[in-house]
């Protein structure tokens, strides 16, 4: 059987809940896999397949990941085995005197 018809970006957008160009975006830098028939994007419906499944089980993966109904979050931070990253230092403008106050020359 032949496969089903491919999805336009506006179609595709309609079906995901986002814009036409959120899709031509995503086509553009190589994260969903499409093809081109002359100006006009096409992504095929097995790319779409892929996508939606990849979705479905990352949405699985976190919801086992999610610690016991009850639970704080403190708790299950307490409990998690990964250590906390340090605070970033915070960085600080400096501008030079003379650049607010150039001196003339000559």
């Amino acid at each position: 059987m032949a496969d089903p018809r491919p999805f336009t970006p506006e179609t595709l957008a309609e079906r995901w809940g986002c814009s036409a160009e959120t899709i031509r975006q995503l086509a553009a830098r190589g994260e969903l896999r499409h093809f081109r028939v002359g100006r006009m994007i096409r992504i095929p419906a097995a790319a779409v397949q892929e996508i939606e499944e990849c979705q479905i089980s990352a949405s699985n993966d976190f919801e086992e990941a999610l610690p016991p109904s009850g639970t704080t979050t403190e708790a299950a931070a307490a409990t998690s085995s990964r250590p906390r990253a340090a605070p970033r230092p915070r960085l600080k403008l400096v501008t030079s005197s003379r650049a607010r106050n150039p001196r003339r020359l000559g």
